[in-house]
């Protein structure tokens, strides 16, 4: 026994969930919690013997998750998207770090590097990033940094991987559905920096997204990707200024 759960948050997942269960059956159970899908989700994970299935409806990321690691009971969690899937490199690493009985840290963080009009990325894009993957449960049941979206884990003693060990990450279906998702994800950025106090100028419509694609373009290597990398890089620069657009109204509302 490694004593590691995999933990997966599921909403109408079913174009890419059985590519991920399919790539974590090395791990001793895996916790899935579901928004109450109402595609083919549910039945493709009840396929699976150590997949252990709750639903409870999500409110934001931060909830989801912490509700969620209750049902937790192994020593370690590896936490993994439902559009992502774990490949046998990382796999190895993994257990290679579960079976080296390290006490020194409290969590692990891996690239993702996503899948893009059919091609793997070779660059860092906006959708890929290092992320705290492999962590301590009872660490990761109470340090969860309150935002909306992409809420993330405090570690402490964290240990970053080499890139060559990364996530896949397969998150387009369609440009309609991805434009879609982005612009709520912007929504609720703005809502998280309006809470915060923070305001949008005229400044930051106009160098926060030029700087996010140039970044990513140039200094990430973006134009390696040839136009899959120009794309996504430049809708990268669009969901900044989305935000920022989303933020403008917020405040705009409030002076009303």
């Amino acid at each position: 026994m490694l004593d590691v759960s995999a933990f997966v948050l599921t909403q109408n997942s079913e174009r890419t969930i059985k590519a991920c269960l399919e790539s974590v059956q090395w791990c001793d159970s895996v916790v899935l919690i579901d928004s109450f899908s109402e595609d083919d989700t549910l039945n493709i994970a009840k396929a699976y013997e150590n997949v252990i299935i709750h639903q409870h409806q999500y409110t934001n990321a931060r909830e989801q998750r912490t509700w969620g690691m209750r049902h937790v009971q192994t020593q370690w969690v590896f936490i993994i998207d439902s559009d992502e899937y774990c490949p046998p490199n990382l796999r190895d690493k993994i257990l290679s770090i579960l079976q080296s009985s390290d006490t020194q840290h409290d969590g692990y963080l891996f690239m993702t590097r996503t899948i893009f009009m059919g091609k793997l990325l070779t660059h860092q894009d906006y959708l890929s990033s290092y992320g705290k993957r492999l962590v301590h449960t009872n660490i990761a049941t109470r340090y969860w940094r309150n935002t909306r979206v992409h809420a993330s884990i405090r570690l402490d003693n964290k240990k970053y991987i080499a890139r060559k060990y990364y996530l896949v990450h397969n998150p387009i279906a369609s440009f309609s559905q991805h434009i879609s998702k982005a612009s709520k994800y912007a929504m609720w950025q703005a809502q998280d920096m309006y809470d915060n106090n923070k305001k949008a100028y005229w400044w930051h419509f106009v160098l926060r997204p030029g700087g996010k694609f140039l970044r990513h373009y140039l200094m990430n290597g973006g134009w390696r990707d040839g136009m899959q990398g120009f794309v996504i890089c430049a809708l990268g620069a669009s969901c900044v200024f989305l935000k920022f657009l989303y933020l403008k109204e917020l405040w705009s509302h409030e002076s009303r």
